[in-house]
């Protein structure tokens, strides 16, 4: 329902933010990648964990140089870390997350070749694996269902309707809470206590997108 409500106030807005003489409104763009995926506060650093990312966007333009874009995609996160026995290190571990992403994002074209985009974005938790070199750990420290993160992308187009992108995910949310010993410890600065309540996830991604235009017919 919520999402519904969104979806109709994205349109809305776009439609009373259409200049007449513009021919393209719409704009549906299909995208497929890969993640490079860590999670900041797991005690392993590294984009090491590799995931899918994929679905479909709908772009609307606001100006000349300015749209928004509302996405419906299935992404993969997590970590990994492999042991290293040559160093010592013996600690296998591996979480692969499955969430359905929606981000909003505004675009902006930097010049006939590039653009940035910028937003936020809500996902959902689907299922989720976690296994270290002690065993399986699914259920023994449940993830959160909902993330809430912040997204930075930097774009070029390609011949043929084709455009790549990289973009930068964080979570705002901890997508697991820290236990009660670690919630009581102390942070002076306001913002290492804002980002020190759990686990947040951190994504690269790398995007391949087509895009349809869908044209606006003049005189209707």
């Amino acid at each position: 329902m919520r999402f519904t409500i969104i979806l109709a106030l994205f349109f809305s807005y776009s439609l009373k933010s259409q200049n007449p003489a513009q021919k393209n409104v719409f704009t549906l763009k299909p995208s497929l990648g890969f993640n490079g995926c860590q999670i900041h506060g797991d005690n392993y650093s590294g984009y090491n964990k590799l995931g899918v990312v994929g679905g479909i966007a709908v772009n609307a333009t606001l100006k000349e140089k300015m749209s928004m874009e509302l996405g419906f995609y299935f992404s993969q996160k997590g970590s990994r870390h492999n042991p290293n026995p040559e160093k010592g290190d013996y600690n296998y571990y591996r979480v692969n997350l499955n969430y359905i992403d929606l981000p909003f994002s505004f675009r902006y074209l930097l010049n006939e070749k590039f653009f940035a985009t910028g937003g936020v974005s809500a996902a959902y938790l689907i299922s989720y694996s976690e296994d270290t070199h002690i065993g399986n750990w699914n259920g023994e420290y449940p993830f959160n269902k909902f993330e809430i993160g912040l997204n930075v992308g930097l774009g070029m187009k390609l011949k043929n309707n084709f455009s790549v992108e990289v973009r930068s995910c964080n979570s705002v949310t901890p997508i697991r809470s820290y236990g009660i010993a670690a919630t009581g410890v102390f942070y002076p600065n306001p913002i290492a206590r804002f980002f020190n309540k759990g686990l947040y996830n951190n994504i690269l991604s790398v995007l391949v997108t087509y895009q349809f235009d869908l044209k606006k017919k003049n005189g209707n």
